[in-house]
């Protein structure tokens, strides 16, 4: 099966090079001449254009980008993205009837370009996808083994659980990181590993977090609302000195957690 690989950052040529390795027939395309050049030198089959000429297509672009690409594609191709939103990707596929899995690995790195490649990205990684209504069960088989060569497990579901969930676990928690970071950015030289875990999602990519909040804003929105309430009830505890209070709350949102844990068990 001939595979291609549209953008080539850290995501996509991470997969590329796995692909590779694992003895798929891979070509790839970029718009940043440097990148094709190392892509070259890693052994990958570059391609003149962004046409989809491969048995399965896979779009691992900015989000921006994508939605110009499915506007304007026309193939009878499998197509896959590797988009961290699905709902407007999947809607406007099925408006084209494109065969079209929407797909997210939950993995990734802080790095740019060829630079963030990691043929190890994938080991062990839950990777979500989501059909088009044009795909078949053909379709899926072939997005779930090539999901499972690069060493992560298949979760499927639908775009708007999987916005939902994103939102709450990685998305609006970079807005989070982002306040840590705003907090102790004065004096980070005497941070330790908690600052450091703490803050390491507001390194993301900008433009990337811009996208996130363009096509997921609504979730975002929903999850941060929810925190600065959060945060504003610690805030009046803690100014009111009520310290068997603040344990109480502290205690209570632990046992929730652990309540969550118990009820969906890993």
């Amino acid at each position: 099966m001939r595979v291609k690989v549209i953008g080539i950052g850290c995501i996509g040529g991470s997969m590329a090079l796995k692909l590779l390795d694992l003895g798929y027939d891979v070509e790839v395309y970029d718009v940043n001449g440097e990148t094709l050049e190392m892509a070259k030198e890693r052994g990958l089959i570059v391609s003149p254009d962004g046409a989809m000429s491969g048995d399965l297509n896979i779009i691992a672009v900015p989000m921006n980008v994508e939605e110009k690409i499915l506007k304007e594609i026309k193939t009878d191709s499998l197509v896959m993205d590797v988009s961290s939103v699905m709902t407007p990707f999947i809607e406007l596929a099925n408006s084209k009837g494109l065969r079209f899995i929407g797909g997210h690995p939950m993995a990734g790195n802080e790095r740019k370009g060829h630079e963030g490649w990691d043929e190890g990205m994938f080991e062990g990684r839950k990777f979500f996808l989501c059909e088009g209504k044009y795909t078949n069960s053909g379709d899926r088989r072939i997005v779930e083994k090539l999901v499972e060569s690069l060493g992560s497990t298949p979760v499927w579901m639908g775009p708007l659980e999987h916005d939902r969930i994103v939102s709450k676990i990685s998305q609006s928690i970079f807005f989070i990181s982002l306040t840590a970071k705003m907090v102790g950015k004065d004096h980070e030289e005497f941070a330790g590993p908690g600052y450091i875990s703490t803050t390491r999602l507001s390194k993301q990519n900008v433009e990337m977090v811009l996208d996130m909040v363009r096509y997921n804003g609504e979730n975002i929105a929903e999850d941060l609302r929810k925190g600065v309430e959060f945060l504003g009830e610690i805030l009046e505890i803690v100014e009111s000195k009520n310290y068997e209070k603040l344990k109480e709350r502290m205690m209570f949102q632990r046992g929730c957690e652990n309540q969550s844990r118990e009820e969906n068990p890993r």
